[in-house]
């Protein structure tokens, strides 16, 4: 029985950093975008949250949704 070997590609030093700093950067404008949006919402009157069907106590879970899991508001 043969011996076999795997070969992990080798991956470059600075391929990883920029990819480590390109994943920094994507989640550093994901929580920014996450915070405007909580405090636009915020902002709304509850008739405004009402009529986009956001009540007040969720707009945090919401917010989360839409901008990490790309759901919209309304559900």
């Amino acid at each position: 029985m043969q011996a076999t070997q795997t070969v992990k590609p080798n991956r470059n030093v600075f391929a990883t950093m920029f990819a480590d700093y390109a994943e920094a950067r994507t989640e550093q404008f994901r929580r920014n975008i996450f915070a405007k949006t909580v405090r636009e919402l915020e902002q709304l009157s509850d008739r405004q949250l009402r009529d986009i069907g956001v009540p007040r106590d969720e707009i945090k879970q919401r917010a989360y949704q839409s901008v990490y899991h790309g759901a919209p508001y309304r559900q």
